[in-house]
């Protein structure tokens, strides 16, 4: 297998203020990358959550009857979520969860949806996270990963499809302008 350029570093919650500049409302609107996935009454997984930049808005568009499943290495981004949660009054919708250094490690849940945005590149076991992922994945459900063009260049792209399918999954499509190199996977 390749090399990839990946640093592994984990973006400190010390940057967090960063995700949430109203700026990035413009450039990375939360319904125009993952709305077209996310429905009312879904469970949908944002892995890599950080302060909860699309947690909160995917709480929204999954209303009264879905949930959101929450999850980070860092206990302080969760902490984030939850009061952001309680700002938005979404808090009855949300389940929080942390992670482990190059692990997912939730058991006994099982989603419609994940996003993994922005953090692939920072794990040190790509494809033992989309094994993980696509244990907690509905047979119907879908995956949504983006990755930051200025850290993963387009070799590093292709390793991660082709673990991808190492992990059983499907590219089923690479959906343009979803602010960074993103790729949707389903079931094999």
């Amino acid at each position: 297998m390749a090399t990839q350029n990946h640093s592994h570093d984990v973006c400190s919650h010390k940057h967090a203020f960063w995700f949430d500049i109203w700026l990035r409302r413009i450039f990375q609107s939360p319904k125009k990358i993952v709305g077209e996935y996310v429905k009312p009454g879904n469970r949908v997984a944002d892995i890599g959550c950080g302060p909860g930049y699309f947690s909160i808005d995917m709480a929204k568009m999954v209303g009264i009857t879905g949930q959101v499943v929450c999850i980070d290495l860092q206990m302080e981004m969760l902490e984030m979520v939850k009061k952001k949660a309680r700002k938005h009054n979404v808090m009855d919708r949300m389940i929080f969860h942390r992670s482990e250094p190059g692990r997912i490690n939730i058991k006994d849940t099982t989603v419609d949806f994940i996003l993994a945005f922005y953090m692939m590149h920072e794990t040190t076991s790509p494809e033992g996270f989309m094994r993980e992922m696509k244990e907690m994945l509905d047979p119907d459900g879908k995956i949504l990963v983006v990755e930051p063009r200025y850290h993963v260049n387009q070799k590093a792209y292709e390793e991660m499809l082709s673990q991808g399918n190492e992990a059983g999954l499907r590219v089923i499509d690479k959906p343009p302008k979803k602010g960074g190199r993103a790729v949707l996977f389903s079931h094999q």
